[in-house]
């Protein structure tokens, strides 16, 4: 019905040389590729699979003296018993 036209030339595409393992190599080829495209997704917006998301106490404090929530005092307090730990 269809002739010699797209499904024969698609069909071609199943071997890889002397051997079959065409479909196969496209498929690892296509993760592959789905994989780059993921990792500079997710590097581009500055997530990593390693990353909680969560603060350290020493940048909560900060957020904290920033924010207005403790003063400077406090901070100094706070910091100096953080970094004897």
């Amino acid at each position: 019905m269809f002739g010699n036209g797209f499904w024969q030339t698609c069909s071609g595409l199943s071997g890889f040389g002397r051997f079959n393992y065409g479909g196969i190599i496209m498929m690892i080829i296509g993760a592959a590729l789905f994989l780059v495209i993921l990792f500079l997704i997710l590097k581009k917006s500055g997530t990593t699979f390693s990353e909680k998301g969560e603060e350290t106490p020493l940048e909560t404090l900060q957020r904290r003296f920033v924010n207005g929530e403790i003063d400077k005092d406090e901070f100094l307090e706070k910091k100096q018993i953080l970094e004897s730990r």
